[in-house]
């Protein structure tokens, strides 16, 4: 089971994506597809947060049409998420870092021992979760 990082569906979302996303996300048996409720906050804040307009119409409706697609398939960050993102954070601030909303992402996905799908691929391996980048990295 794979977790969609924002960027691979913010790539997705585009008129002409990335090739290589798309032939990626094509390749995927789209149950095996997951989202979290971060990266759904972050979808919706930026498209929310663009200017009014016929762009932001788009993606608006874009992002309802994959939000149908994905009704049942989107991961909350939950009691067990909570604990393995406190591990996550005391870990990181030992190291004087801190936790960007990848933490939580990476959190969910190691709560449930899913995959994560992100062009940046490092924060996720960093804490443990195993990752793979859709653009070929």
């Amino acid at each position: 089971m794979i977790i969609l990082d924002t960027n691979v569906v913010s790539e997705a979302l585009k008129f002409d994506p990335n090739p290589a996303v798309r032939a990626w996300l094509n390749h995927q048996s789209a149950e095996t597809l997951y989202l979290s409720s971060v990266a759904l906050a972050e979808l919706l804040f930026g498209v929310g947060a663009l200017p009014t307009g016929r762009r932001q119409d788009l993606l608006a409706k874009a992002l309802d049409g994959l939000l149908g697609l994905f009704k049942d398939r989107i991961l909350p960050f939950d009691t067990e998420a909570a604990q393995h993102y406190a591990k996550l954070a005391v870990t990181a601030r030992g190291a004087g870092r801190f936790l960007t909303p990848d933490g939580y992402i990476a959190a969910i996905a190691a709560s449930r021992r899913f995959i994560v799908a992100s062009r940046d691929a490092a924060p996720y391996e960093a804490a443990g979760v195993a990752a793979i980048d859709p653009w070929g990295g």
